[in-house]
């Protein structure tokens, strides 16, 4: 210290000149190593992008006709059966498989379909669709860009306002499937409205950090992250104090994450005219403001609340899921589900089936002492 306050300039022309060294030295190391892992986030990041826009620009469609009677408890059933064929299917160069469940109202009729990506069977999709809810037809189709191709649209992505540990309300009366019906509702020509439901399972870092985040919610510790980061650098953490509000917060983060499987789940929506004209755009921006609003049905202790991103025409018209959010198994069943009401405006509903006469009454019942052959076949 004392040579220091004598001569500061030779004191600190020596530090620098020995930190300037260790740069040069060190440099001749990182630098190559920066680039070579800069160039390689680069491309694999490139490869995900193309990969995702190839896997959504193909896969399958599943039209689905509704039966005469839907039980809303099935759906969970359905679910449960998609996951367990989704699970396992993810390899190093293609996203994860997902279904995505769309709600597509135009003015000459209301379509309810299942978008299946290329790596899973639209089969098994079907089937599982037909053990939920007995008596309703499904049609395989090819799959297309659910095309907004009009002069004005208007779409957007909605996402949880709170934290994911904060739980919707599934567990309703009535189907909440009729208010969104009812906002989708399209009384003019060439308008159109469109709702995806994107959903894949959880990965386990993400059930990992849900069930990470109710336990601090449980301890009273902090569950956002700078609160979190703040709480770190105290000494002594302060004992938490009993809060009724704070347990049923705890109780009702502890029914999602048993809720099991977890979902990572996209909700998007989108209307669009076929005419740009100042009345066309004022009741289309009114018109998403109502279908917004109509998922307010779905309001507990969390909430939907939407939000423009850049692209999400692109991501809507092409499907592709991107970011989403983690939800239980019978929250996605109250977002995604057959209708559950008697008549609904605009679906198309299944005729009656074709099924075989019982094996007693095809077969004619056979003469003593004379064989049976091909001829006694009804």
């Amino acid at each position: 210290m004392g040579r220091y306050l004598l001569h500061p300039g030779q004191e600190n022309s020596e530090l620098v000149h020995h930190v300037l060294r260790f740069l040069d030295q060190l440099g001749h190391v990182v630098v190559p190593c920066a680039v070579v892992l800069a160039v390689f986030l680069v491309g694999w990041k490139a490869v995900q992008l193309f990969s995702r826009f190839r896997q959504s620009a193909s896969g399958h469609l599943v039209e689905v006709r509704l039966p005469a009677t839907v039980d809303p408890k099935r759906a969970p059933i359905f679910w449960r059966n998609v996951h367990s064929v989704l699970t396992g299917r993810h390899r190093l160069r293609t996203p994860p498989a997902y279904v995505a469940f769309e709600i597509d109202s135009s003015s000459n009729e209301t379509s309810l379909r299942f978008f299946v990506s290329p790596d899973v069977s639209p089969t098994s999709v079907a089937r599982a669709v037909s053990s939920a809810w007995p008596g309703a037809q499904c049609r395989h189709l090819q799959a297309t860009w659910t095309s907004l191709a009009r002069r004005f649209v208007v779409c957007g992505e909605l996402r949880l306002a709170g934290p994911a540990w904060r739980s919707l309300w599934a567990d309703q009366t009535t189907d909440p499937l009729r208010s969104v019906l009812g906002a989708m509702e399209v009384h003019h020509d060439g308008e159109r409205a469109v709702v995806q439901v994107l959903a894949r399972p959880a990965s386990s870092h993400q059930r990992h950090s849900l069930a990470s985040a109710t336990k601090a919610l449980h301890a009273g510790k902090p569950t956002a992250l700078v609160p979190r980061l703040l709480a770190a650098w105290r000494t002594t953490a302060p004992q938490p104090r009993p809060d009724p509000i704070r347990s049923a917060e705890v109780r009702r983060a502890v029914d999602k994450v048993s809720d099991l499987p977890v979902f990572e789940v996209v909700v998007r929506y989108g209307v669009s005219a076929g005419v740009a004209d100042r009345a066309s755009r004022r009741r289309l921006r009114a018109r998403a403001r109502e279908v917004t609003a109509a998922f307010g049905v779905y309001s507990r202790d969390n909430h939907f609340v939407s939000r423009h991103r850049l692209g999400c025409r692109r991501h809507l018209e092409r499907r592709v899921f991107g970011r989403g959010q983690l939800l239980g198994l019978s929250e996605l069943a109250a977002l995604a589900h057959l209708p559950s009401d008697e008549v609904t405006p605009g679906l198309s509903y299944a005729g009656a089936a074709a099924v075989a006469p019982p094996a007693e009454v095809t077969v004619r019942p056979s003469r003593q002492g004379v064989e049976e052959d091909d001829d006694d076949w009804l």
